[in-house]
């Protein structure tokens, strides 16, 4: 996906955003219901008072409660929201930046990468990464598909980064 941003007064373009397959609604919020279900019931569990506390019965009861909290941690997680990165140009200061999307809409540049430290840039149907002269790696972001491809392919040419 290729969106124009307009931040500080300055053009910088974003060639690629890596936002992964969200659940549906439905999903996540049932898997939040019995996410936290799960967790009170593994608390829950020990403050039933048992019929007797032998070790048996108590090493049951913590392997079940830790099975619950941790199945029930592992749900909740299913309806929180994923950081998401995106690839941007500075025309202006020449540079690839990589922002890191935060929760509430705040981003956060978590690398810069000035233009005449890239040597190659390689783009596939499913990843964008860029390489210094070494060839080593500097960034690889996932993209989708053939259209997400192509978008950042002309934006590239159009940064000079990748020859015509």
């Amino acid at each position: 996906m290729v969106a124009l941003t307009n931040f500080a007064g300055e053009t910088r373009s974003c060639v690629t955003r890596v936002e992964g397959k969200r659940p549906s609604l439905s999903v996540r919020a049932s898997s939040m219901l019995f996410g936290c279900a799960f967790i009170m019931a593994g608390v829950g569990l020990w403050l039933m008072p048992g019929m007797d506390l032998t070790p048996t019965v108590l090493l049951a009861k913590m392997g079940v409660s830790i099975l619950l909290v941790t199945g029930g941690v592992g749900m909740t997680q299913i309806a929180t929201d994923k950081p998401r990165k995106e690839l941007h140009f500075d025309e202006r200061n020449e540079q690839l930046l990589v922002y890191e999307g935060l929760p509430r809409g705040r981003k956060h540049v978590l690398q810069a990468i000035n233009y005449e430290d890239i040597g190659r840039v390689d783009v596939s149907d499913s990843s964008l990464m860029v390489m210094d002269e070494a060839g080593e790696p500097m960034v690889t972001l996932p993209i989708d598909g053939n259209h997400a491809r192509l978008d950042a392919i002309a934006q590239l040419r159009s940064q000079s980064i990748l020859p015509s």
